[in-house]
């Protein structure tokens, strides 16, 4: 193998350590009290936001149905990335054991001499790359987009079109003092606020989905491994019985690694589809209520700010929806690469271990939603079916002279 594509795959496994330290998760074990302390600190931040916002939509007169609109999904983003953020945490034993076999325990299987396995590890490094890059690419404009447009869209209305002073938040939240008369600190407060919900929502799924990008990355490894169990070369020295023993001896070495390391990634596949158990099941009951309302809020809203603020939440719940899908379509299928491994040259021996394996492989790896749907891209599709019915429901009944 080109030391050169291992490098490089290191280093993109070094990045995202870099990132995952920016939010305090990472190392996983042996932080100091320092990043401790922040970590509680930002979970303290987020959910006092989230407490604003739900005292807000509780004691405000709210005129129609499209205010509630506006709160109600906020909440549930900032319930949502605090949620995520803790699940990391929680299992930090299981993140740091997969991030340690990715980075040291993975490269034995990995041939010298397979251009098939450099390929392969080339791609996945890029795949890798461009979701990182996307992730980091994809927060920055989004909170300047979030962050800027109310005070930008507030000085136009006032300034350019010379409306009367309405002042614009980032989001609605109470406050135990007139937000008005402080509302520049109010604004800065809030800013910040979304700026962090929008980093630790982001970064969160990209450690998630980074993790599936490795597990389907050593299944193709073992898919490779797989095929080459038995050499050319070692058939003809079995048809002529010339070291038959140790031939034997080595097809079972080589066999048993790869149902190690099969085992290892089903366990931690198990794991961590009971991790995300609870949020993708939360993302599947209410994927399609978010979107089908911000959709809908989006379409007959005609305020600019309002119309800007929901299109862009509503890509953002969608492309959200659309990470939690994508990692759940990892579903490596090894049957075909035991299929062509020759593994019909075996001994007996050899043949109990193909049988072994054929029904560990019975089992798919998928990410499901509590066990109850795979997490996928049919299921995705689904989620946007579903929310476009509302949406024409919602828009059938509404009656803009009563909203």
């Amino acid at each position: 193998m080109s030391s050169t594509a291992k490098e490089e795959f290191l280093v993109g496994m070094e990045y995202l350590s870099v990132i995952t330290s920016r939010i305090f998760l990472y190392p996983f074990l042996g932080r100091s009290k320092t990043k401790l302390l922040c970590y509680h600190f930002i979970c303290f931040l987020i959910i006092f936001a989230s407490f604003q916002q739900f005292v807000f939509l509780c004691v405000s007169k709210l005129n129609s149905f499209l205010d509630i609109v506006n709160i109600a999904p906020n909440i549930g983003v900032c319930a949502m990335s605090v949620t995520k953020y803790m699940k990391v945490n929680s299992n930090k034993e299981l993140y740091n054991l997969i991030f340690v076999h990715f980075r040291t325990d993975m490269w034995d299987i990995v041939s010298e001499k397979c251009q098939e396995n450099v390929k392969i590890l080339k791609r996945y490094q890029k795949i890798i790359h461009f979701i990182t890059i996307w992730f980091v690419y994809y927060v920055v404009p989004l909170i300047l987009i979030v962050t800027s447009f109310p005070i930008l869209i507030m000085y136009y209305d006032n300034m350019i079109l010379g409306k009367e002073l309405e002042h614009r938040y980032p989001f609605e939240a109470w406050y135990p003092f007139d937000k008005v008369k402080w509302y520049y600190v109010a604004y800065a407060w809030e800013s910040f606020i979304t700026g962090l919900v929008v980093c630790i929502y982001t970064f969160s799924d990209l450690i998630n989905v980074s993790y599936i990008a490795y597990i389907c990355l050593e299944l193709k490894l073992l898919g490779t491994h797989l095929k080459e169990l038995i050499g050319a070369e070692d058939i003809k020295q079995l048809k002529r019985s010339q070291n038959a023993t140790a031939i034997h001896y080595k097809i079972r070495q080589k066999l048993r690694e790869i149902i190690i390391k099969h085992n290892f990634i089903a366990n931690i596949s198990s794991q961590l589809d009971i991790i995300f158990g609870d949020i993708m099941f939360v993302n599947y009951t209410f994927g399609s209520v978010f979107i089908c309302l911000t959709a809908f809020t989006f379409t007959v809203t005609d305020e600019l700010y309002s119309t800007l603020r929901c299109f862009f939440f509503l890509i953002s719940l969608v492309i959200s929806m659309l990470n939690q899908c994508i990692i759940g379509q990892c579903s490596a299928q090894l049957a075909q690469a035991l299929y062509d491994s020759k593994w019909t040259y075996g001994d007996r021996q050899t043949r109990q271990l193909v049988l072994m394996l054929i029904m560990r492989m019975q089992k798919p790896f998928q990410l499901t939603a509590k066990g109850y749907i795979a997490m996928n891209l049919d299921t995705f599709t689904t989620i946007c079916s579903t929310s476009y019915q509302f949406f024409n429901l919602l828009r059938t009944m509404y009656d803009p002279e009563a909203n």
